[in-house]
């Protein structure tokens, strides 16, 4: 069981994330690089618990690379997977939803929590912030009929 409360990671809160994936995708832009955007959605059974989506975000920031972004928008969990294209950020999504899925979270009972996962890759998704976002919320919003 993890003590959701000792992480020193950074998180980002909303407005900040929205800013830095404006400015990632301008960096691929300019320097035709890879983006992925990954919304991450817990869910569990029980009443919502806030510090959860803040509680999962640490725990996700913890497994990704330094240079990797994490944040909230919304109720999900935003990681700005930077220098990735879509298939190697389909794989990172795979074990962020393994890592999740595997941890105990002392916050909510019973303590199981699963994820819904949405995609979306500049340049192959969109190359604009706002429809690199769309896309993957749309991904997102399709993940619990699919599966995912």
């Amino acid at each position: 069981m993890i003590d959701e409360s000792s992480s020193p990671v950074r998180t980002f809160p909303e407005d900040d994330l929205r800013l830095l994936l404006m400015r990632e995708v301008l960096r691929c832009t300019r320097y035709q690089d890879f983006l992925t955007l990954c919304l991450v959605r817990p869910r569990y059974a029980g009443p919502p618990v806030a510090a959860l989506q803040d509680a999962v975000a640490r725990e996700i920031a913890e497994m990704l690379r330094s240079t990797d972004i994490v944040g909230v928008i919304g109720d999900d969990v935003a990681v700005l997977l930077v220098h990735t294209p879509g298939t190697d950020g389909a794989l990172i999504g795979d074990r962020i939803r393994d890592r999740i899925e595997a941890t105990t979270f002392s916050l909510i009972t019973p303590s199981q929590v699963t994820l819904s996962i949405g995609l979306s890759c500049f340049p192959t998704d969109a190359t604009a912030d706002g429809a690199l976002l769309a896309h993957a919320q749309a991904q997102l919003q399709a993940a619990p009929r699919a599966g995912s």
